[in-house]
């Protein structure tokens, strides 16, 4: 029988506070959460022409560090001289004898600065880029303009006919660290 006396009460209790705040002539202001000082700043969306977000190919480790984009480098010197970064968004790169010569945004939704993103055909890629050159496991372009070069996975040399872009790269002449 309590619960009969308790319904009432908080429907009471419920209908005087929806009462007062209606009547009132001021706004009500909505809390909101703090905001969190460990997010990360949003990706950038646009590979090249010659970096990515704050950080550019040909920097040195210490301007690379100094964007506050790298996470970690491991110098593994295999081949000799060779590198890798890790940014703190989570994707990677290449660096020679302390250079960034290789930016890898892997699975990221990026797109180049004629519009290639992950997806786009075979034909999409040669009409923004008529220097594609297609390779055995990856092809590649030069950036326009620049001494820069896109690198395509998933367009390669006995390609199915419908292949798409799966990632993109850009990379300069003195990435020598990967195939």
């Amino acid at each position: 029988m309590r619960i009969h006396r308790v319904v009432p009460i908080f429907a009471l209790l419920g209908a005087m506070l929806i009462g007062t705040t209606a009547c009132s002539d001021e706004p009500t202001e909505t809390a909101r959460p703090a905001a969190s000082t460990t997010t990360l700043p949003p990706a950038p969306t646009v590979l090249g022409p010659l970096g990515f977000g704050k950080l550019r190919l040909g920097m040195s480790r210490s301007e690379a560090e100094a964007t506050g984009e790298i996470a970690a480098f491991d110098d593994t010197n295999d081949p000799p001289g060779c590198g890798r970064y890790t940014a703190r968004a989570g994707w990677q790169g290449f660096t020679n004898k302390g250079e960034i010569v290789a930016i890898m945004p892997g699975k990221l939704p990026v797109r180049t600065s004629e519009g290639i993103a992950v997806g786009s055909t075979v034909d999409e890629v040669r009409a923004a880029y008529p220097t594609l050159e297609i390779g055995y496991n990856w092809s590649s372009a030069a950036v326009p303009g620049q001494s820069a070069h896109y690198g395509f996975l998933g367009i390669y040399r006995n390609m199915p006919a419908d292949a798409k872009v799966t990632q993109i790269m850009l990379y300069n002449d003195r990435d020598t660290c990967h195939n």
